[in-house]
């Protein structure tokens, strides 16, 4: 009896049992006792089958697994001296789809959080997510000391800065759960999101002459110098809108004026870019005769007198 206690040994197979949470997975209790009446069974919390055993194995199924955590109990008797060992059960959820917070326009040099949320997925603490702009990993989150085996929801923010060069990427978001070397790898990416970055420092110039005669003919030109990724233009006389021309560079629109009555009008541009839009606008004063030469100003400036233009900025 001395020398079969002395060679006795017990072992579960899988030793680390992992399965996926509704499912089915087979255990073995191996024991290395010689004995071939010995007696071994497996213990478990969940419902289980037994299959058909041999000398010095006892095999179970396990059917539909519901807990996130349990114990497995393997015991054997060998010539009266009983030996138990241990394992434990994991179940696992496979990511759902994660969830990238809409990335709205974002201003050059402005800072901005993304946020990237993994619904529910267990156990948790097998979990990587990454934040990535193009092929650039932006941040890697695990969750190692996350002790909550159940399935639970997970969000990860990183901050970034909106550059020119980032116009375009994608942000993407990946969440990937490792059971390696025991289990599967399984893994789930968010909708990629671009990165929209806009520039818009100034508000536009209008240039063009204050004074003009009855049906004299004369152009107005915005100017918007500095913008990303591209400009829009829009010119109006008192509220109606007026045909423009853009240049080719998309730098300056040019509209034609000729009023046929005496008075005062005002002209507006409206500039767009991204979600900002800014203005300039001017007072042209139209005589039956004008005893000066039509005199030109550039809005959005200062100048003296009660002709000089005004500019102002829109929303954004």
């Amino acid at each position: 009896a001395g020398r079969l206690q002395a060679s006795f040994e017990l072992s579960i197979e899988p030793a680390v049992p992992v399965v996926e949470h509704g499912g089915s997975i087979r255990l073995a209790c191996r024991t290395t006792c010689p004995d071939p009446a010995a007696m071994g069974n497996l213990e478990t919390s969940s419902l289980k089958r037994n299959l058909q055993s041999g000398p010095g194995e006892t095999s179970v199924e396990l059917i539909n697994v519901t807990e996130w955590h349990s114990s497995i109990l393997c015991f054997y008797t060998c010539a009266d001296v009983r030996k138990t060992v241990s394992a434990d059960l994991i179940a696992y959820s496979a990511p759902e789809q994660p969830v990238l917070e809409p990335v709205p326009w974002m201003e050059e040099g402005a800072s901005h959080n993304l946020t990237c949320r993994v619904p529910a997925v267990a156990p948790v603490r097998n979990l990587t997510v990454t934040l990535g702009r193009g092929a650039e990993t932006l941040h890697a989150q695990t969750f190692e000391h996350d002790a909550d085996l159940s399935p639970h929801q997970v969000q990860v923010t990183q901050g970034i800065t909106a550059r020119r060069r980032h116009h375009g990427q994608n942000v993407t978001c990946q969440a990937e759960l490792s059971l390696e070397p025991h289990g599967p790898r399984l893994s789930s990416a968010a909708a990629p999101a671009a990165l929209a970055v806009y520039a818009f420092p100034e508000d536009p110039e209008l240039n063009l002459a204050t004074h003009l005669e009855v049906n004299e003919t004369a152009n107005a030109t915005c100017t918007i110098r500095t913008f990303f990724p591209e400009a829009r233009f829009a010119l109006s006389l008192d509220g109606q809108p007026l045909p423009a021309s853009v240049s080719e560079d998309g730098h300056r629109a040019v509209a034609e004026l000729a009023l046929p009555r005496p008075g005062a009008f005002e002209v507006l541009c409206t500039g767009h870019v991204g979600p900002q839009e800014r203005q300039a606008r001017a007072t042209v004063h139209v005589h039956s005769e004008c005893p000066e030469r039509p005199r030109r100003v550039r809005g959005g400036g200062d100048s003296a007198g009660s002709s000089a233009p005004q500019a102002g900025r829109g929303s954004g």
